[in-house]
């Protein structure tokens, strides 16, 4: 395993990336900066899955954690899950099985990192970017579904750990406060299609946004901890 090396400033780090909510996979956007990247799954029940994405050395660019929100009741998901439980990437599996991917980002913070992960990276850096989102899939013709809540860790090689104006500009509130403003699953899907527009229905969106800020809170904590404890 190569030595850890310390992270230096450069300026290609400064750029605003938009992150992609529609179509395009978190892989797709490792793959043209480090090569092929597959899965290494650490953990995959019932209730989470934890997974580094390592490139072609092993080393880790993303550190991903899902959180299931119960059994899959669609026969096609539940296959699904078991190719992703294999070791298949999410994003992948589900493309190759004829779904659309879009993704609804529900919070983006900044937690300090455990040692083990920063071997992991092979990184000396202390802290890390922390995006979540609400995976979504759906084929043509049917409704979206939600396959989990994803917590992508990026090694700060990929993503500098700070929370910039495009970050802050995504977050959207979650499908359950939407819901509660009259919004469905139906949507939020065209929605984030849509580039994220929900300009003519402002005033019930700004309802749902505010009431979201606590979850916001509540991940970054339970990420926070997560981390610690493992």
């Amino acid at each position: 395993m190569p030595a850890r090396r310390k992270l230096k400033g450069n300026s290609r780090h400064n750029k605003l990336v938009h992150f992609s909510l529609t179509e395009r996979l978190h892989t797709d956007v490792l793959e043209e900066k480090y090569g092929p990247v597959s899965a290494r799954v650490v953990r995959h029940d019932s209730r989470i899955r934890e997974a580094h994405l390592v490139d072609a050395k092993g080393i880790s660019r993303t550190f991903a954690v899902t959180f299931f929100q119960g059994k899959f009741s669609n026969p096609e998901i539940a296959r699904i899950n078991s190719q992703i439980q294999g070791g298949a990437a999410i994003g992948k599996a589900f493309r190759e099985h004829g779904f659309v991917i879009r993704k609804n980002v529900v919070a983006v913070f900044v937690v300090r990192i455990p040692e083990w992960l920063q071997r992991e990276f092979h990184l000396l850096s202390p802290s890390a970017k922390v995006r979540v989102s609400e995976f979504y899939a759906k084929k043509p013709g049917a409704k979206p579904v939600i396959y989990g809540e994803v917590a992508e860790i990026y090694t700060p090689d990929f993503r500098q750990p700070t929370v910039n104006s495009v970050d802050r500009s995504q977050v959207n509130p979650s499908i359950r406060t939407l819901e509660a403003q009259g919004f469905s699953k139906s949507d939020l899907w065209e929605r984030l299609g849509a580039y994220n527009d929900w300009g003519n229905v402002k005033a019930r969106y700004e309802k749902a946004k505010t009431a979201s800020k606590r979850e916001q809170f509540r991940w970054k904590r339970k990420i926070t901890n997560f981390l610690k404890n493992k």
